[in-house]
């Protein structure tokens, strides 16, 4: 990108009036949402089938020495979950030890979700607002002017109208599909936890 097609771009963003303030802020907080979230899924999700399928083998054979060795060599949630319902298996409470922690980390998984969610709902209908501003500022100008119309009474407005709501779409779509993909990992990843923990209790409780 050369200096001139940012200055003309920055230029542009500009004329969307203050709107724009705060879905610059908005995107800023979506990227950094999404791209924590991926980190973290790629950092705690990291399961192979070969793992799930080894520990539902040790597990359907209550294997205990086995299902440890295996959670011992893998460094994510669903091991960390069953790897903690082995060694308080002989408490009292084992069953809700294990549902609290399968719950802990659920919610781990879906920590600032809601926040994704709410940006990609916010950010068009502030779009949708600077639009509204954007024809008023247009109309009072053409009601203000005396003499015959041009251009210059329009495009203040008019920018404003149609850059606010260009850009409060494209936040609100970046937070929508990172919202939806985030939203889709977590899904995966708890409906194979879910499993793993009833067939634990199953076999263990």
């Amino acid at each position: 990108m050369t200096i001139h097609t940012a200055q003309t771009l920055l230029g542009l963003l500009l004329k969307g009036g203050w709107l724009m303030f705060p879905l610059g802020l908005l995107s800023l907080i979506s990227l950094y949402i999404i791209a924590e979230r991926l980190f973290t899924y790629r950092k705690y999700l990291n399961f192979s089938s070969s793992f799930l399928e080894e520990i539902d083998e040790a597990l359907q054979h209550a294997d205990t020495s086995k299902i440890k060795q295996i959670c011992t060599e893998q460094d994510n949630l669903i091991a960390k979950v069953i790897r903690k319902g082995i060694e308080q298996r002989q408490a009292a409470n084992f069953t809700l030890i294990v549902e609290n922690e399968s719950s802990r980390v659920v919610s781990f998984l879906e920590e600032k979700l809601s926040a994704l969610a709410t940006i990609s709902g916010a950010a068009p209908m502030i779009g949708f607002l600077g639009t509204v501003t954007g024809m008023i500022q247009t109309f009072m100008a053409i009601a203000q002017e005396k003499h015959q119309l041009s251009s210059q009474v329009f495009s203040s407005g008019i920018y404003e109208a149609m850059v606010t709501t260009v850009a409060g779409l494209m936040v609100g779509i970046i937070a929508y599909l990172g919202y939806n993909y985030c939203v889709a990992k977590v899904h995966k990843a708890t409906v194979r936890l879910s499993y793993l923990v009833n067939l634990l209790l199953a076999k263990m409780g």
